[in-house]
């Protein structure tokens, strides 16, 4: 995992890679954006894209009444999961 360093030179904050091991930098300054880019790169294995109207279809083609509202409750649930963490 790549490891980062904030530096604020001249109250400009940058960050730059570094090796802990060494103790040593690597590579150039960067900015918050770059960093995020690399980091989400080395963390992010899939992208799955969620369509809402989709899955609002699907649910209501379940023909069970208690399914599809346990379905809707679950993701309900989802959901605020997914918001608690933003």
């Amino acid at each position: 995992m790549t490891t980062f360093h904030r530096l604020i030179i001249d109250g400009e904050t940058y960050y730059r890679e570094v090796n802990e091991s060494t103790d040593m930098y690597h590579g150039e300054l960067l900015e918050q954006e770059e960093v995020i880019e690399i980091l989400l790169a080395e963390h992010v294995s899939q992208e799955i894209d969620v369509d809402g109207d989709k899955v609002r279809r699907y649910i209501e083609s379940i023909p069970t009444p208690l399914y599809r509202q346990v379905t809707r409750d679950y993701l309900d649930h989802l959901e605020r999961m997914v918001e608690s963490y933003n």
